[in-house]
């Protein structure tokens, strides 16, 4: 028997009202999608408009500026005051390059983030600029006053005052190299300290206790003073710093962070890295500036350069709190302002929170910026979340020698599927034995 309806006069009106409520529920979807739309749309216009008028600040504040740099330079030279002059000439640089990255907003960088297109832009915003900051600037060949040695090229000076020299050694100092063991030597970097460049004494103090050390380790070709200058030379590695090779990874695995294959060839940087500081630590020393400008990589290979802060384990100096900041230890910090003594500290663990934040800044592509407890928001796996937070840790909680991070980096950069490795499996979790850490040479002076 057929079920019929009770109230059959009703049924268009329960329809009906179904009907209205599913068209109003649908109306209000549908507005809550248009004011969501028009808030993106009114957002990303305000976020353009306010970076038009940024970067148009920008441009004009550069226009009075550089004129202003340009008028002091004029009055330095007539007065033949050649390190003011450089000096002033740096700021004038700096300014124009902030005029350049306004300009380059306000005629596309800016037009291309209101229409969701930025990342075409990115090689011009940010990997050539980098590329460009980095390359040795080309010179016509000069002697310069080093005697044996063409320079050929300048490389971008740090905060020590000095100026760095690309050059080539003439055939008896290349035979030189070659009878003392060091292979064939072409270009070397000529590091100099001179008053009238701006480097100050404590400067070249400091640099010259630590080529001292440099020697032992066999780091540094040759040295030389004068009454004007200071110098040492080391070999010249050709490449790029790790900072750009980082954005470069990044660039080619997308967003999201490094894809497997480039993550495996970043392991192999910091690989790298921690053998080298494992020699370091092995002859006494800790190099105590660890930062991806002083990571070199040439032929697939990382190089650890800039030994202006190499200090024996054993020093019986007071501590310093010379560093980078972010990749800089802040216990060093607080050891140093209480006059703790080099000797009084584990030097090796304050390197290797150095590789800690440099391994985060190349899975982020950015540096730490709240220390340990910076959030790691890029795909990463477990494992090497975990490498970066022991690095990184408290000063007792930390790896007690390179030998024992390499191990873990190496796990990971061999595993078949990194992102698959569990913490518990490296090889210092995993109760795998890793060599004691040898014994430390008596303490130097």
């Amino acid at each position: 028997m057929p079920i019929e309806f009770p109230f059959p006069d009703l049924l268009p009106n329960v329809l009906l009202v179904v009907l209205s409520l599913a068209l109003v529920i649908l109306g209000f979807y549908l507005l809550i999608k248009l004011l969501q739309g028009v808030g993106w749309l009114l957002g990303r216009a305000g976020g353009f408009l306010g970076a038009m008028l940024a970067d148009f600040g920008r441009l004009l504040g550069s226009g009075l500026a550089v004129p202003a740099f340009l008028a002091i330079i004029v009055v330095q030279a007539l007065l033949s005051r050649d390190a003011q002059v450089r000096h002033y000439s740096r700021g004038m640089r700096q300014e124009l390059a902030l005029a350049g990255r306004a300009a380059y907003g306000l005629f596309l960088g800016n037009w291309l983030q209101l229409f969701g297109l930025r990342a075409l832009g990115e090689g011009l915003e940010r990997r050539l600029p980098e590329a460009l900051a980095t390359a040795p600037q080309s010179t016509s060949p000069r002697s310069n006053g080093f005697d044996g040695y063409t320079v050929v090229g300048n490389l971008p000076t740090g905060g020590s005052g000095a100026r760095l020299y690309v050059a080539r050694p003439d055939a008896r100092k290349r035979a030189n190299f070659t009878r003392a063991g060091r292979g064939e030597v072409t270009e070397v970097v000529i590091k100099s300290f001179a008053l009238d460049d701006g480097s100050n004494l404590p400067e070249i103090v400091r640099e010259s206790r630590a080529l001292e050390f440099a020697r032992n380790l066999g780091l540094v070709l040759e040295h030389g003073i004068d009454q004007r200058r200071f110098y040492y030379i080391t070999p010249f590695v050709p490449g790029e710093d790790l900072g750009v090779v980082t954005a470069r990874l990044h660039a080619i695995s997308g967003p999201d962070g490094l894809n497997t294959l480039q993550l495996r060839h970043a392991l192999g940087y910091v690989a790298d890295l921690l053998e080298t500081l494992d020699r370091y630590h092995r002859a006494g020393f800790w190099h105590k500036d660890v930062k991806p400008g002083n990571v070199i990589v040439a032929e697939g290979r990382a190089h650890l350069v800039d030994l202006g802060l190499l200090t024996p384990l054993r020093s019986t100096l007071t501590l310093t709190t010379h560093g980078t900041e972010y990749y800089r230890d802040p216990e060093l910090v607080r050891q140093a302002l209480k006059g703790a003594r080099v000797t009084d500290v584990d030097g090796v663990r304050f390197d290797l929170y150095g590789v800690g934040a440099l391994l985060f800044s190349v899975i982020e592509n950015s540096f730490p910026g709240h220390g340990s407890l910076s959030p790691i928001t890029k795909t990463c796996p477990e494992a090497v979340q975990w490498i970066i937070r022991r690095a990184m840790a408290e000063l007792q909680g930390r790896y007690p020698h390179a030998r024992a991070m390499l191990a873990d980096v190496r796990a990971v950069m061999t595993a078949p599927d990194p992102f698959a490795l569990k913490p518990a499996e490296l090889p210092s979790l995993a109760g795998l034995r890793v060599e004691d850490t040898p014994p430390l040479p008596e303490p130097l002076s």
